[in-house]
C-alpha cells in the first residue's frame, strides 16, 4: 500500500469528534475556493474538499493537480510545497509525504525524498489560527526519520546531560570552594597541622584577622626529593582575601623558612562580569578607568567564545571581598561617560573523570573496567610494569592530540556545560519550590454538601480540617513567639559585645596606668635608696664629725667645761636620728 492510500484511508481508522456545524458553517477549503471564485480563477481546483465529499468519492483524491502546484494565493492556507494540510478535520496522528528540494553547490537540483513522518500534537504557545479564526493551543511537530543525526566519534565514557551520574553533581557541588595556598619548605616532615595553627595565631596577634581553615594537607608531587608542600584550604573568601596579601605573612614557619611556588587564582566569589563592551576599545584604557574607581581590581580579562574569539564580556578580579560587593550592589559600572551592567560570575563545575579508565561521571571505585588506561597515550594494561607509554598524547574522548583528563577536551568541555546546566536547573527549582506562602484567603471553605445523608461526614472532615488550621495557627503564633525571642536575644548578644567591649578598653585603660604607676614607684624606690645611702654614709659621718669639733670647743681655756649638757644633747639627736633612720619608733 503506498504512502497516499494510507493518506486516503487514514480519515476512516481515527476517532470521530462531533462537529458543530453552527459554529463551523464553512470548512478552510471551502472558504479558499469561495475565494477563488470571487477572482475568476477557474484554473485552480481546491486541494481540500469538505468532509462530505470526501465521503461520497474517496477517489477523486487522486485527480490531477499539476496545474495548480505553483498558485499561492495570499494569506490562503492552499497546499505548500514543504508542507501539506490535513485532509481529515480532527488532525489527529495521521501520516504524511512532502518532499525538499535545495541547490547544491554545483547548481544542480538534489531531491530529498523524505520517508514517513511522524506528526505529533503537542501544547505550544503560539496561535494556529483555524478556518473560523479561533486561536489552536497545539502545534505540530514534525519527526523525520530519514534525516541523519551526526554521532559522536566515540560513544564509550561520554555522557549527555541527561545521563549525567548523581556522583559527578555529587563530586562538582562538595569540591574545596577555593583553590589551596601551596607553601613548600626545604626539608620533609613538616606538620601541616601546626603550620595551619602559627599562620592563624599570627593573623591574630600581629592584624587582629581571622583564618577559618578547610582542610590542610602535605604533598610532595611537585617538589624536589628534599622538599615539601603544604596545602592550605581556607572556608570563606574573607580568609581567602587575607591570605592574599603576603605581606602579612610570617618570616618563618614552624621555625623554618618557606617559599611561595605560585600563587593561588581568583576564585568566582571574587569576580564579576561586565557586559555588553564594545571589542574596539582599548583594554588598557578600560582597565585604568576601572583600577582609578577601584583599586582593589587585580585583574581585567577578556572573555573569549569556544571559537577563541573575543566577546563582548569582560571579567574582572578582586583582592578584596569588600569592593567586590560594593559594585555588585550598585549593578553597574560608568566608564568613560558609559554605563555598563554588571553580573556575577558562575564559574564552570569540575569535572569528574576516572583514574583507572578516564571515564566522566564515575570514581575509580565505580568502574566496571578491568584495564586501566593509559591518560597519556590512551593504551589500555593490566600491569604498570608491563607498559611503555609512547609519550604521544591522543585522547581517549575524541582522539585529539593531548590528554585523556585534560579540561580542554571538546567532550569534556561538553560535559561540563552540561553539568552546569543541570546544577543551575536544580537550583532554580529548588528555589521556586521554597518560594511558597500560606494565604487562607486562596482557600475558602467549600459549600455545603446539600446530601444530607453524608452530611455528618463532611461535618467530621471540616471539624478536622478546623482542628488543623488551629494547629497550624498555634505552631505560627510559636514561631513568632521564637523568633521575638530570637530577635531579643540577639539585641542583648549585641548589647553584651558592646559592654564587653567598653569593659575591655577599661581595663587595658587601667592595665596601662598600673604600669606607669609601677614604674614611678620603683623610680621612687631608687631615689628613696639614694637619698639613704647620702644620709647615712654621708650626713650621719659628718654628724659626727662637727658633734666632735663642738666637744672639744666647749672647753675654755682652762679646760673647763663650758656647757655640760652639750654632749649629752649631741649623742640624744644622734640616738634618735638613727632610730628615725630603721624605723623604730621613739
Amino acid at each position: 500500500m503506498t504512502n497516499n492510500e494510507e493518506t486516503e484511508q487514514s480519515p476512516f481508522k481515527l476517532p470521530e469528534r462531533t462537529i458543530n456545524l453552527n459554529e463551523n458553517q464553512y470548512t478552510t477549503a471551502q472558504l479558499v475556493s469561495n475565494s477563488l471564485k470571487l477572482v475568476n480563477d477557474d484554473s485552480f481546483k481546491p486541494i481540500h474538499k469538505p468532509r462530505n465529499q470526501q465521503l461520497q468519492g474517496i477517489d477523486q483524491n487522486n485527480e490531477n493537480t499539476t496545474d495548480t502546484t505553483n498558485v499561492h494565493p495570499i494569506n490562503s492556507p492552499a497546499r505548500s510545497i514543504r508542507r501539506m494540510h490535513s485532509d481529515d478535520l480532527d488532525d489527529d496522528f495521521i501520516r504524511v509525504t512532502y518532499k525538499k528540494k535545495r541547490n547544491s553547490n554545483g547548481g544542480t537540483h538534489n531531491s530529498l525524498h523524505a520517508t514517513t513522518s511522524n506528526i505529533h500534537d503537542q501544547p505550544s504557545s503560539s496561535n494556529v489560527i483555524n478556518a473560523k479564526g479561533h486561536s489552536n493551543s497545539y502545534q505540530r511537530t514534525i519527526v523525520n526519520s530519514n534525516l541523519r543525526q551526526p554521532q559522536p566519534k566515540h560513544t564509550t565514557n561520554v555522557s549527555t546531560q541527561q545521563d549525567i551520574s548523581s556522583a559527578a553533581t555529587r563530586y562538582a557541588q562538595t569540591r574545596y570552594p577555593f583553590p589551596p595556598f601551596i607553601i613548600r619548605f626545604p626539608l620533609k616532615n613538616i606538620n601541616d597541622k601546626h603550620v595551619a595553627e602559627e599562620i592563624s595565631l599570627h593573623f591574630k596577634q600581629q592584624h587582629q584577622l581571622d583564618l577559618s581553615f578547610l582542610n590542610y594537607r602535605s604533598s610532595q608531587a611537585k617538589c624536589l626529593e628534599n622538599e615539601q608542600d603544604v596545602l592550605l584550604y581556607v572556608k570563606d573568601v574573607e580568609s581567602f582575601t587575607n591570605l592574599l596579601d603576603y605581606k602579612k605573612w610570617p618570616i618563618t614557619l614552624d621555625n623554618n623558612s618557606f617559599t611561595v611556588p605560585s600563587t593561588p587564582s581568583i576564585p568566582s566569589q571574587l569576580s564579576l562580569i561586565i557586559k555588553n563592551v564594545d571589542q574596539r576599545i582599548n583594554i588598557n584604557e578600560f582597565t585604568e578607568h576601572i583600577k582609578l574607581q577601584f583599586p582593589e581590581v587585580k585583574n581585567v580579562i577578556r572573555l573569549k567564545n569556544k571559537m577563541q574569539q573575543e566577546i563582548r564580556y569582560i571579567k574582572i578580579e578582586f583582592i578584596s571581598y569588600l569592593a567586590r560587593n560594593e559594585m555588585l550592589k550598585k549593578g553597574r559600572i560608568n566608564i568613560d561617560y558609559r554605563t555598563y551592567d554588571i553580573e556575577e560570575y558562575l564559574a564552570p563545575a569540575s569535572v569528574l573523570i576516572c583514574s583507572k579508565c578516564c571515564g566522566i561521571g564515575h570514581f575509580k571505585r565505580q568502574c566496571t573496567q578491568d584495564a586501566i588506561t593509559c591518560k597519556l597515550c590512551g593504551q589500555t594494561y593490566t600491569d604498570v610494569k608491563q607498559h611503555t607509554c609512547t609519550n604521544v598524547p591522543k585522547c581517549v574522548h575524541c582522539d585529539g592530540a593531548h590528554a585523556s583528563n585534560a579540561t580542554n577536551c571538546p567532550i569534556v568541555k561538553q560535559f561540563r556545560a552540561d553539568l552546569t546546566k543541570k546544577l543551575l536547573h536544580s537550583n532554580s527549582t529548588t528555589t521556586n519550590n521554597n518560594q511558597y506562602s500560606y494565604d487562607p484567603n486562596h482557600f475558602p471553605a467549600l459549600a455545603p454538601n446539600r446530601n444530607a445523608s453524608i452530611g455528618w461526614s463532611n461535618n467530621n472532615v471540616i471539624s478536622k480540617l478546623d482542628l488543623l488550621v488551629q494547629s497550624v495557627n498555634q505552631v505560627n503564633d510559636k514561631i513568632n513567639k521564637l523568633s521575638s525571642w530570637h530577635e531579643k536575644f540577639e539585641k542583648f548578644m549585641e548589647e553584651k559585645n558592646e559592654n564587653d567591649e567598653v569593659i575591655r578598653r577599661d581595663v587595658s585603660i587601667l592595665q596601662n596606668i598600673n604600669k606607669i604607676t609601677e614604674a614611678n614607684i620603683v623610680q621612687h624606690d631608687l631615689k628613696l635608696k639614694r637619698h639613704e645611702n647620702i644620709l647615712i654614709k654621708f650626713i650621719l659621718p659628718l654628724l659626727d664629725e662637727i658633734t666632735k669639733i663642738l666637744s672639744y670647743q666647749n672647753y675654755d681655756q682652762q679646760g673647763r667645761v663650758l656647757d655640760p649638757d652639750a654632749k649629752i644633747l649631741f649623742e640624744l639627736n644622734r640616738a634618735k636620728l638613727k632610730c628615725i633612720i630603721d624605723g623604730k619608733e621613739l
